[in-house]
């Protein structure tokens, strides 16, 4: 895409998006600046109201090579999050019955930053001139990161950590089984020991006897 600009009064391009956004960095192009591309048609607008600008971040929109930092923001911030808080948990020596609170406003901020972290990785993208790829794929992080991969032409280290870390979660989850099924056997056995029943008057009245 060619970009046209004022300078001073004399319509100085074409020249790339990356160049112009290169001006705009060096301030040689300022935020009242009229800028034009064919896009807009007839008329010019400021360099401010061109769609150089994210309205979420408020940076630069760089074409070339989109951003890869909300891509692992997504990735690694809310495990990093939760193991933080489990070491925290097991250093303190936190019971199990204490942890519920602490990890249930964990999960929640966990939760969160996921979803804005996938919100602005797939803004960024677009921000890029490229389509991201579908909403659902946040189900499954390792297919996210493969069609973003298609999507960019780079990444593989995302791809393949995010392999690593599916495959830790699942290895603990597994190995942690034999645990959460022996905890929930032991709770079915409470819920169904019936209580102990009186005892009857015939059997009252033979322990008097007997006595």
């Amino acid at each position: 895409m060619e970009w046209f600009y004022d300078n001073n009064g004399q319509q100085a391009g074409p020249v790339s998006r990356e160049e112009i956004l290169r001006l705009i960095m060096q301030r040689q192009i300022k935020p009242e600046t009229l800028v034009w591309t064919q896009e807009f048609g007839a008329t010019w607008r400021p360099a401010s109201a061109a769609g150089l600008v994210s309205p979420l971040t408020g940076l630069l929109r760089m074409s070339a090579g989109s951003s890869e930092h909300w891509a692992w923001a997504l990735l690694v911030g809310p495990w990093l999050i939760q193991r933080l808080t489990l070491l925290i948990l097991d250093w303190r020596q936190i019971p199990d019955s204490g942890r519920v609170g602490p990890l249930s406003v964990v999960g929640m901020m966990s939760l969160l930053l996921f979803f804005i972290s996938f919100m602005l990785d797939r803004n960024s993208l677009r921000e890029s001139g490229k389509t991201p790829p579908g909403f659902w794929w946040w189900l499954f992080l390792p297919g996210y990161f493969w069609k973003r991969r298609q999507i960019v032409g780079r990444g593989l280290s995302l791809l393949i950590v995010s392999l690593v870390l599916l495959a830790v979660n699942v290895t603990e989850k597994i190995y942690q089984f034999p645990q959460i099924e022996k905890e929930l056997q032991m709770q079915h056995g409470q819920v169904q020991q019936p209580a102990p029943s009186p005892p009857s008057e015939a059997g009252q009245e033979n322990q008097q006897e007997e006595l």
